[in-house]
Formats: structure tokens, C-alpha cells, sequence
């Protein structure tokens, strides 16, 4: 049983612990030689009032051990005496050393099962195939029974029976055959190369129902690409009149004041009908146009996407230098046999004529067509045509001809 505890600790007389030094490393005061008191310290703490006059020297306290083990050895010897709790209590508890983590436990995995190595086994290799079968010599052929058993279709009895049809000795070469002669002979011609500006020469042939854009390349009018014509009114045969649903024939030019970017009909340029022949010869009328739309009463309608290229190269031509586009227009293409058959009784939309010989009535006229035509065909350049009274002219004319040209 532990001692009781007094009331007052006032009243229990226990010596007090020696004062602390300033310094930690100096030794405490040591007993005089004389009496074995202690001398007196400088900074020594003054007793309280309560204390006994004799003071007893304490020990100097332990040094800290390294272990945990020889802490406890000099704790334990000290519990035995009744009065020490007391002063424990009353004395600053020292830090402990931090004690260590015990390592976690290792875990230990069983050993891996040994694996058997592989048994091997020295088996003969099989035969080699042969490359043929026939190549086999009767002691190599394997015997067969007196009776043998028919065979049953396998599926890789079409492979090996078409094996022989895959040798390349069996099949025929390709034979290669000589090019005709003179194919690299001829020079090579590259495409013409049309640009935007180049003179623009236009012909139109309203039978066929075609636009043919020339364009001058190397000093040459080439054919660029034929357009064909929506739609144009009336019969062969030349406008005489306003609003009798004609398309015009003849030479015509087209000069900048005629066109007409922001038509109606998405582009349009003006033909220039009626010309210097037209009003020598009475005939009245205008605003005969090509454009777009594809629908026309009088005119010639292209696809706006035909007029399109038309009127962009007829546009830069003029920006580029070129005074004035030739627009000849024509029947058809202009043969004597072509006339021939056209001013018959039976020619091409005769039955819309008002008199039995209206095709007739036209055949010197286009004769004259004809003539400006085949210039063209023989020297590739557009003639320059004169009004001439009753006629076109295409040679230096008199003061009697004026000269076809646009506005």
C-alpha cells in the first residue's frame, strides 16, 4: 500500500532540491572540508519560509540513458521511497526519448513451384515432298492393294488437281505489237492557249443552232468552242420589219455602247441590227440581242452560263484594243448545196412561208451571205464588209458603200 497522502504540504518536512546552476556544466557546490556543508551559491534560490533551517545536499540528477531499458532501471529503485512521488509531482517532467517504430512484419511468399523442363522427344522427320509426283520412281511409289476402294472426293482434291494448270511454262505470253508507223513522227502540238483579251470573232448559223467563238492565236483566228442556242424565233431568211418575230441575217459589229452587263437576261450585248444594208434596204426594227435566260422572241438566247463566257471574252476584246466585234450571222453553213436545198419549195420550215417561192425569194441573197463566208474559210480572217445598195461588198468599195460597223 502506497503512504497517505498529508492534508498540507506545508507540513511535511522534506528537504528542498538543491538551486539549478546557471550554467548546466557547472558542477554542483561540493561539501566544505570542514563541517562537509555545502558553500554557498552565488544565484543560490532563497528558501521559503516554510523550509527547515538544515538543507541537505541532493544528488546531481542521472544522465539520460541511451535505452529505454537502463531508464527504467533507475526509475524503479526510487518508487520505493515514500516521499519521492511527491517531489516528482512537484519537479518539470523531462521529454522522453521518442521511442522507435518497430519495422513491419516482412511478408514472406512461398517459393515458386519448380517448372519441368520440356520433354523432348527425337522423332524422325517426315520425308520430303517431291516437286512433281511424277517424278517418283516406281520402287519410291507406295503400294497399293490389288482392289483398291474408290477414293472419296476430299477438299483438297481440287487444289492438287489444279496444280498443274498454275505452271507459267503452259500459259501463252502477251504479244506486243509495233506501233503504226510515223506516230512519233509528228510534231507535238500542245493545246492553243486563249486569253482573256485576245480580238473575238463571232459566227452564228441558225439552222444548226450554234454559236462559234473564234479567238486570234498567233496571228490566227482559232475556234475556242461552239455554244449552242437556246432558242431563236422565226424562219430562215432575213428581219424586215419590227416585231415580225425575225432573227436579223447578215454582218453585223459590236462596239463597247452595246453592251449590257445588267440586263434582264443576266448579260446581253446589242448585234447592231439594223446595220448600213438593213436601212438601205428599208428594213426597220432593233434591240436584237444575244443574252441569257435561255428564252428569247426575236433574239438569240443562251444559257447564262454560255452567255457568261461569251460576254467576258467580247468584253475584255474590247477593253484590250479591239475597236469593234464581227458578228456575222448566217442561215446555215453556207454550200451551194445547202442554198439549193434551202430555196426549193421543199426546204427547212417551208411550211411557215407566206408564199409558196419564200425560199426561193432568198436564194441570191444568200449567195451573197456566201461570199464573205468562204472569204473567212479560205483566209481565216473575218472580212470587212460594205453596204453596198442592194448587196454586201468585201474589196475597197466606192463612195457609194459605207462601211459595216458598230455604234
Amino acid at each position: 500500500m502506497p503512504p497517505r497522502r498529508p492534508a498540507n504540504l506545508a507540513d511535511l518536512s522534506v528537504p528542498l532540491p538543491p538551486p539549478r546552476p546557471v550554467e548546466l556544466s557547472s558542477p554542483l557546490a561540493a561539501p566544505s572540508a570542514e563541517g562537509g556543508a555545502p558553500a554557498p551559491q552565488a544565484n543560490a534560490a532563497v528558501a521559503a519560509p516554510e523550509a527547515p533551517a538544515a538543507v541537505v545536499a541532493a544528488p546531481a540528477p542521472p544522465s539520460r540513458p541511451r535505452d529505454l531499458a537502463a531508464s527504467l532501471a533507475l526509475v524503479v529503485p526510487q518508487i520505493q521511497n515514500p516521499a519521492l512521488p511527491v517531489l516528482q509531482q512537484a519537479a518539470p517532467p523531462q521529454q522522453a526519448a521518442p521511442l522507435q517504430q518497430a519495422a513491419p512484419p516482412q511478408e514472406t511468399r512461398p517459393p515458386a513451384p519448380a517448372v519441368a523442363a520440356p520433354l523432348r522427344i527425337d522423332a524422325p522427320l517426315p520425308p520430303a515432298r517431291p516437286r512433281s509426283l511424277a517424278a517418283l520412281t516406281p520402287a519410291e511409289q507406295p503400294a497399293t492393294e490389288k482392289n483398291p476402294a474408290p477414293a472419296v472426293p476430299t477438299p483438297q482434291a481440287p487444289a492438287a488437281a489444279s496444280a498443274p494448270a498454275q505452271q507459267v511454262a503452259a500459259l501463252s505470253e502477251p504479244v506486243l505489237r509495233p506501233a503504226p508507223e510515223g506516230s512519233f513522227n509528228q510534231p507535238d502540238q500542245p493545246p492553243a492557249r486563249f486569253n482573256m483579251g485576245a480580238p473575238v470573232y463571232i459566227r452564228i448559223f441558225k439552222k444548226e443552232g450554234e454559236l462559234e467563238l473564234w479567238l486570234k492565236h498567233n496571228g490566227r483566228y482559232a475556234l475556242y468552242r461552239s455554244f449552242p442556242i437556246c432558242k431563236w424565233s422565226g424562219r430562215l431568211g432575213p428581219k424586215l420589219r419590227e416585231a415580225d418575230y425575225q432573227s436579223p441575217e447578215g454582218f453585223y459589229s459590236v462596239s463597247a455602247r452595246q453592251l449590257h452587263p445588267h440586263s434582264n437576261y443576266h448579260r446581253a450585248f446589242n448585234v447592231g441590227y439594223p446595220n448600213a444594208y438593213d436601212r438601205q434596204n428599208g428594213r426597220t426594227g432593233g434591240l436584237v440581242m444575244v443574252h441569257g435566260n435561255c428564252k428569247s422572241v426575236g433574239c438569240f438566247a443562251m444559257t447564262d452560263k454560255g452567255i457568261e463566257e461569251i460576254y467576258g471574252f467580247v468584253e475584255a476584246a474590247l477593253a484590250g484594243g479591239q475597236r469593234e466585234v464581227p458578228i456575222h450571222i448566217f442561215p446555215f453553213r453556207m454550200t451551194e448545196a445547202a442554198i439549193a436545198r434551202e430555196s426549193s419549195e421543199g426546204g427547212f420550215m417551208s411550211f411557215l412561208a407566206t408564199e409558196p417561192s419564200e425560199g426561193a425569194r432568198w436564194a441570191g441573197f444568200w449567195r451573197n451571205l456566201k461570199e464573205g463566208y468562204e472569204i473567212f474559210q479560205q483566209t481565216g480572217e473575218p472580212p470587212t464588209a460594205y453596204a453596198c445598195g442592194d448587196h454586201y461588198s468585201f474589196d475597197a468599195a466606192g463612195a457609194s458603200c459605207k462601211r459595216i460597223a458598230g455604234w
